[in-house]
Formats: structure tokens, C-alpha cells, sequence
């Protein structure tokens, strides 16, 4: 989404968000890094490739300066290996919602169960995003479904998986965040599903003032923060990768 790019199915867009030559090569991400995504007014995403590098993406300071809203995604590993690693980013990194992305293809794995639990353990609010939908057989997708409902309506979870299929579903989610578990379908090589959940990123009320969270541990740099040109809006998201991704 960062890139506003489709992706050719072997990883291409991959190559402009992973910072190291074994996440690239095997796909799995290991480190945590952060992402801006940024909206105009309207809601068009603000994306693209860098004009000089090309298989880079467009710098944050310009994404910043354009946008009206910007969406600060956290990048946390799905492997097991990994988890450390996504414990600490969970829990240091101030996130107002939770992406959790399912594998349509492959059921998913008890680390899918650890990062929900992880999650509203934090009090995060999940969103659950499940990719590579072009394609998949529909019997592989209805039991990743179904592997997943029963995981949102597990106690440690307690939260009622809602399909979203239109705009009006996306509407109805924003205020029962705190009860409901939306799941979006999406495809990086279709680009099916990508409307439906960037509307819902763009209009996603901020849950954690950053501000006094800033001030209060890190007061120095907070000034020097605010007296650059930074969006006045914006919201942070985890963004927890499958494993098989």
C-alpha cells in the first residue's frame, strides 16, 4: 500500500519494504520498521516509487508534507523465531489497531492464536487481513475462515469476526471497534479488497493521544518534533505479517 503498486505474485513490492537480503530472499520479516502511508483530504492514498530510485519508495519527509492524515505502520514479524521481536514492538510501540495478516491459502498456525492473544492483551483493537485471495480454492479459504472465527471467539479474544464486503460495512465497524474483529480479503497482485481497506484505515479514529505519551517519556524530543511540518492527524498500526507470507 505504501508503494500504490501492484505486486507481480514472486515479491517484487517486497523489495521496497524489507531492509535485509534474507527477509527478501525468504520472505519472512525479522525486524520491526516503520512505514508511512499518507491520505489527502479526500481519501486518495499519497504513494508511489522514489523519482530517482525506482525501486524505492517515495521518502516520509515528502509523504508527510502532502498529506492530510498519515498512517504510521509497524512492520512485526509473524515467524516464531522471530517473537521476541514482536512482543517488544507490541508493547513499546504506542499502536492504535492491529493488522494481522492470514494466509488465505494455508490454514493458520498457533502463532496466529499468540499474536491475537498478544494483541488484546495490550488492548489493541485486531484486524484481521487475508491476503493472497486471487486464486485461492475456495474450500483453502473457507477453512482459513472458519480456523479463524473460532479464534476471534475464543475467550482470550472475545471478539465477533465481521466479513466486510462494501463501504457501508466499513462504516459500521468504525464505532464497535472494541466488539467486532473486521476481515478483509485482499490480493497485492489484483488489488482486490485494497479499497475497502484503505477507506477503513483512512477513516479509523485515533484511539491514544501520542502526544502526552511523547511528552511524558521523551520531552526533549517531542519540541523538537513539533516544530517541523508534521500532519496534525495521524494513527499507528501494527502490522503483524503470516507466516507463510
Amino acid at each position: 500500500m505504501t508503494t500504490n503498486t501492484l505486486d507481480d505474485g514472486r515479491g517484487r513490492c517486497r523489495t521496497s519494504i524489507m531492509r535485509h537480503r534474507h527477509e527478501i530472499e525468504s520472505g519472512r520479516t525479522s525486524t520491526a520498521t516503520t512505514h508511512l502511508l499518507g491520505f489527502r483530504s479526500d481519501g486518495a492514498v499519497i504513494g508511489g516509487r522514489d523519482r530517482v530510485r525506482a525501486h524505492r519508495r517515495r521518502p516520509e519527509d515528502e509523504v508527510a508534507r502532502e498529506a492530510d492524515r498519515v498512517v504510521t505502520f509497524m512492520d512485526l514479524a509473524g515467524h516464531e523465531r522471530y517473537l521476541k521481536t514482536t512482543i517488544h514492538g507490541v508493547s513499546s510501540g504506542f499502536a492504535d489497531y492491529a493488522l494481522v495478516l492470514v494466509n488465505s491459502r494455508q490454514p493458520p498456525t498457533h502463532m496466529t492464536q499468540h499474536h491475537l492473544n498478544l494483541c488484546c492483551s495490550f488492548g489493541i483493537p485486531p484486524i484481521v487481513v487475508f491476503t493472497k485471495a486471487d486464486g485461492c480454492p475456495e474450500h483453502a479459504f473457507k477453512n482459513s475462515r472458519e480456523e479463524v472465527c473460532k479464534m476471534l471467539r475464543a475467550p482470550d479474544v472475545a471478539r465477533r469476526p465481521f466479513k466486510v464486503r462494501n463501504k457501508e460495512d466499513v462504516d459500521m465497524c468504525l464505532t464497535k471497534m472494541h466488539q467486532l474483529a473486521p476481515m478483509f480479503e485482499t490480493s497485492a497482485v489484483t488489488g482486490e479488497g485494497m479499497d475497502l481497506l484503505q477507506r477503513m484505515l483512512f477513516h479509523l479514529p485515533k484511539r491514544r493521544k501520542h502526544e502526552v505519551l511523547y511528552t511524558t517519556i521523551f520531552p526533549y524530543i517531542y519540541h523538537y518534533i513539533s516544530s517541523n511540518a508534521v500532519p496534525p492527524f495521524s494513527i499507528r498500526i501494527k502490522l503483524i505479517a503470516p507466516l507463510n507470507s
